[in-house]
């Protein structure tokens, strides 16, 4: 899977939960898009944390 910014993440996020609302989609089809909505968010915390890791460097910094 390749990798979206968060923003793109979150949008996806919210396309695949708007398509599971359909009562049209099948069991088999919302495992699907439940799997791939935690792979979005596990890159999404990925993509956070390493944010975070550089803002907690850059406050670092500022403080010396």
């Amino acid at each position: 899977m390749a990798k979206n910014n968060i923003e793109e993440n979150f949008k996806e996020l919210d396309e695949i939960l708007e398509k599971m609302q359909d009562e049209e989609v099948s069991l088999d089809e919302s495992f699907e898009m439940y799997k791939k909505g935690i792979e979005i968010v596990k890159d999404s915390n990925e993509q956070i944390e390493k944010i975070e890791k550089q803002i907690e460097v850059l406050e670092e910094n500022t403080e010396e």
